[in-house]
């Protein structure tokens, strides 16, 4: 059953591969262009055979002797038949994934845990996915609070629900009181801004030597803005599906499998690859050798962006052996991608 099945998909795709260079030539296809087209996959004997059925079944035609095949009214139906069913199991398969985002999601760290879960589950293959960088998050609220003399802990909460903490060093000691009245004055004065908008504007109202109990507020709200912000330029990176390259053909020996996973356990080779990326919200796709590090020439990695109100604020991926199906790979990354960004802009109203 599996062989039938396995010689009538063969059929199909040098049946796509012909109409889709006569579409660009109008040139009628010869054998040995299909052969070439479809790479290693086929040797040119398999194709000229498989040609001769198909014209024999009528979907592709000789116009002349010596001349290549050309897709008649009968092939060009079953291409648009087969393109119909392709899309068809998409939009299906766009639908599922949305159905995954509607349950239990309050904040953007429910939605990374479920994509990455999701990439893992529905691709067998390592999910990753960056949080959005501290150009793309608008605050909501702040609490500070002080832990000892000079250390500060920060609680942000930004417009998507997130809640990310922070411990940092200030250069002069603040008293609890204090760092109250910093995170009014923040929360009430900067709701609804990007932190780094923030703190553009926090520079203009604490400029030079003034004494003011505004500028004095401003000017410890600079500082505390700016540590959260240099804390946060190396991205979190939420990884999940490790397990998967255990399981693959390549990395079956257990000595290797293990080296493999320890390498690309680093989750600061994806954090720093994928910053890079910003603000490109496309795809991007690393073959063996073509990825940077040395650590991942034996994978390929997918990346793609997300974002907020139209603004691309962070990336997520895939990683697994170069031997992956990249086709069902980038529809499903484009359909996420989508679903990804249109969350957030929920949660973020």
């Amino acid at each position: 059953m599996n062989i039938e099945k396995n010689k009538e998909e063969r059929k199909l795709r040098i049946l796509a591969s012909i109409i889709r260079e006569y579409i660009t030539t109008a040139v009628p296809v010869s054998s040995r262009s299909v052969a070439a087209a479809m790479g290693s996959s086929l040797s040119s004997a398999t194709v000229r055979n498989i040609m001769a059925e198909l014209e024999e079944s009528g979907y592709i035609e000789q116009p002349h002797t010596s001349a290549g095949r050309r897709p008649t009214d009968k092939g060009y139906r079953q291409f648009v038949n087969l393109m119909a069913r392709r899309l068809e199991m998409e939009k299906e398969k766009a639908i599922i994934l949305r159905d995954q985002f509607e349950e239990r999601i309050r904040s953007i760290k429910d939605i990374i845990e479920r994509t990455t879960s999701l990439i893992s589950r529905e691709l067998k293959h390592t999910g990753l996915v960056m949080w959005p960088t501290m150009d793309g998050v608008y605050l909501k609220h702040i609490e500070l609070v002080r832990i000892k003399a000079k250390t500060v802990l920060a609680v942000l909460v930004t417009m998507t629900n997130a809640v990310k903490n922070y411990i940092f060093m200030v250069e002069k000691d603040i008293e609890k009181t204090q760092l109250k009245k910093i995170s009014n004055f923040l929360s009430s004065n900067f709701e609804d801004s990007k932190l780094s908008a923030i703190s553009e504007r926090l520079k203009v109202k604490a400029p030079g030597s003034g004494n003011s109990q505004v500028t004095k507020l401003a000017s410890s709200a600079l500082e505390i803005i700016d540590k959260i912000i240099e804390i946060d330029i190396e991205n979190d990176v939420f990884m999940e599906g490790m397990n998967w390259f255990a399981m693959e053909p390549e990395f079956r020996d257990p000595k290797v499998s293990k080296h493999v996973l320890n390498l690309i356990s680093d989750r600061k080779i994806f954090g720093r690859l994928m910053q890079k990326e910003l603000p490109y919200r496309g795809v991007n796709v690393y073959i063996g050798s073509e990825n940077e590090s040395e650590i991942l020439k034996d994978c390929s990695v997918i990346t793609s962006g997300y974002d907020i109100h139209g603004e691309t604020v962070g990336r997520f991926g895939v990683v697994g052996p170069t031997r992956m199906d990249y086709e069902s790979i980038l529809r499903t990354i484009g359909c996420l991608s989508d679903v990804i960004s249109k969350k957030l802009v929920e949660l973020s109203k």
